[in-house]
């Protein structure tokens, strides 16, 4: 007999271990339908176990030890962070975290640029300038922050997910997939870093983002460089053919 545990719900089966087929690599939960790896050794099965967040265990770790593991693990331990990072277990905790570096990044970010309309920066662009150097928009963004960050990553995962499930990569829930986008939301604390920080922030989310899907849906990073990489060619396919479109009616 072997003890199998879900590490979703912590359902535990004693199985006999004849009656699971050679080969098995997955087992579906039956009380809560959670699909999970199991690592078979010489002393019978073991599940593969993934570990709550840091942020998940604020209570346990404190609020700011929480945010700061959590920030320190996406930026610079992503596999570790999404290899046991649990791919089901609800929805508010990541959207919590997201949401909350997410917005005070954007606010950082709006500030930076908010300094650099006033400073005169922007007078070719005169118009766009004015824009953003007033205060009633910039409080504006400030305000609207937490929700124009919320709805990034609904839509954000969203999408992703969709294009996971065309390259046959989304072996996972769309829950996986969500928890990935809001956690790397992590990546956006460069906005604290004036002019550069959101264009760092943006590749770094984007690496994470990839190396933590991999890890949550369990694929090849092949699959998901692929899943990246289909609007940028259909982005390029539409930008040629404006091209070629334009180019023909000026030839005629």
């Amino acid at each position: 007999m072997v003890e199998i545990t879900c590490p979703q719900c912590n359902y535990t089966k004693n199985i006999p271990i004849e009656k699971i087929p050679p080969g098995t690599r997955w087992i579906k939960c039956p009380k809560c339908g959670n699909r999970f790896k199991y690592l078979k050794k010489k002393e019978g099965v073991e599940t593969e176990k993934r570990d709550a967040t840091p942020w998940e265990r604020r209570l346990e770790l404190g609020l700011w030890k929480g945010v700061k593991q959590t920030i320190k693990s996406v930026l610079f331990s992503p596999k570790n962070m999404f290899s046991s990072m649990p791919v089901r277990g609800g929805w508010r905790e990541p959207l919590a975290f997201g949401l909350l570096v997410g917005s005070i990044s954007s606010m950082c970010a709006f500030f930076w640029e908010f300094l650099i309309a006033n400073s005169g920066l922007l007078r070719p662009f005169e118009g766009f300038s004015i824009s953003l150097s007033s205060p009633i928009i910039f409080l504006i963004f400030i305000f609207l922050s937490p929700l124009l960050v919320s709805i990034g990553i609904f839509v954000s995962s969203l999408i992703i997910h969709l294009l996971l499930l065309l390259v046959k990569a989304g072996n996972n829930r769309f829950e996986a997939t969500f928890r990935v986008v809001a956690y790397s939301q992590a990546t956006r604390i460069w906005s604290i870093l004036p002019f550069i920080g959101s264009p760092i922030g943006w590749v770094w989310r984007s690496i994470v983002q990839i190396i933590g899907l991999k890890e949550a849906h369990e694929t090849s990073y092949l699959r998901i460089i692929v899943a990246f990489s289909i609007p940028i060619v259909l982005l390029l396919l539409i930008v040629v053919g404006a091209v070629f479109f334009i180019i023909s009616h000026i030839m005629a």
